[in-house]
């Protein structure tokens, strides 16, 4: 929530507007023995400029992830998670620039 410069491509300037955004997440903690298994997913949004980018690029950002994480020993974590992005970014160069897509992530963590 607040205000920042964002790109604007029907005026072609970089003016002060309305930024905001968020995300939740809910997860489950299952303990299966000596084993742990945590079930999650997690929802995030965003329209608004980024200061920090060229041109201060107008972002649109809609995003689903759903995961596991998976403890067998406390050594060990594995986490996989399934992302379903639509994402808009804009600049002067890139004024209509939608990407959408899936992807895989998988994690494997020793800890000591």
């Amino acid at each position: 929530m607040g205000r920042g410069p964002e790109f604007n491509k029907e005026t072609d300037a970089i003016e002060v507007q309305n930024l905001h955004g968020g995300y939740a997440t809910l997860s489950y903690l299952q303990k299966i023995g000596e084993q742990t298994l945590i079930p999650f997913t997690r929802l995030q949004y965003y329209d608004g400029g980024k200061k920090h980018e060229l041109d201060a690029r107008s972002y649109r950002v809609r995003e689903l992830e759903l995961g596991v994480e998976w403890e067998p020993v406390d050594a060990f974590e594995l986490v996989v998670m399934y992302t379903f992005s639509s994402r808009r970014f804009e600049d002067f160069v890139n004024q209509d620039n939608l990407q959408e897509g899936r992807l895989l992530r998988m994690q494997a963590q020793i800890n000591f």
